[in-house]
């Protein structure tokens, strides 16, 4: 593959203004990326070179373009501190996030990243969070560039909405607990705990 055609195919998914930097530090880290299907349980990873296998990141193919940078820019700072201090270290010990923070300052100088994306990416001038998700503010920013697609945040609906997954099992939301929402399912009647940030589909049976 070309640098042009790879440049092309990174720019499916990252801001133009991220592409040149991106390939720089694929080809300098010698990154193998896989653009994965989408998981519910995690945006991306990192997986060593161990028993032969050659390292490998990989994100989700259906991240919004600032979404799928941090979450390559995440897994990348594992890459390296991996390569460093293979596993002496924590995995989101000071290390990873002086890595991670070296990282994404050039692409808050190039301003790849909107203003409230990099407002909400810093916890302060020293310390990042660590993921897209721990921090609901910057959850809540990062759904704003998501496409249109039918599904909102749990957190929007009313008390007592009923709402489907995407696997189509119905629910009513009920009231909150500490910073999840108790919710029943339609089927069993059995209670369950949500993420103030699980998308889902309004269910409107006016």
């Amino acid at each position: 593959m070309t640098k042009n055609e790879y440049k092309t195919i990174l720019s499916k998914y990252i801001p133009d203004k991220a592409v040149e930097d991106v390939y720089s530090l694929i080809i300098k880290n010698r990154v193998y990326l896989l653009i994965a299907r989408e998981r519910k349980t995690k945006h991306g990873d990192f997986r060593p070179a161990l028993n032969g296998k050659q390292a490998r990141i990989s994100v989700n193919h259906n991240l919004n373009p600032y979404a799928f940078l941090i979450t390559f820019l995440h897994e990348l700072a594992h890459q390296l501190t991996w390569n460093k201090f293979k596993n002496k270290v924590k995995p989101h010990g000071v290390e990873w996030k002086n890595s991670f923070n070296d990282l994404l300052q050039p692409f808050f100088d190039n301003e790849s990243f909107p203003g409230d994306v990099v407002k909400n990416l810093r916890k302060n001038s020293n310390e990042l969070y660590y993921s897209t998700t721990a921090d609901t503010n910057l959850a809540r920013v990062l759904k704003q560039y998501d496409q249109e697609n039918g599904l909102v945040l749990l957190e929007t609906l009313p008390i007592e909405s009923k709402f489907i997954l995407p696997n189509g099992t119905k629910y009513i939301k009920l009231n909150k607990r500490r910073k999840n929402y108790l919710c029943v399912n339609l089927n069993n009647n059995r209670q369950y705990v949500f993420n103030p940030l699980a998308e889902v589909y309004f269910l409107d049976e006016k």
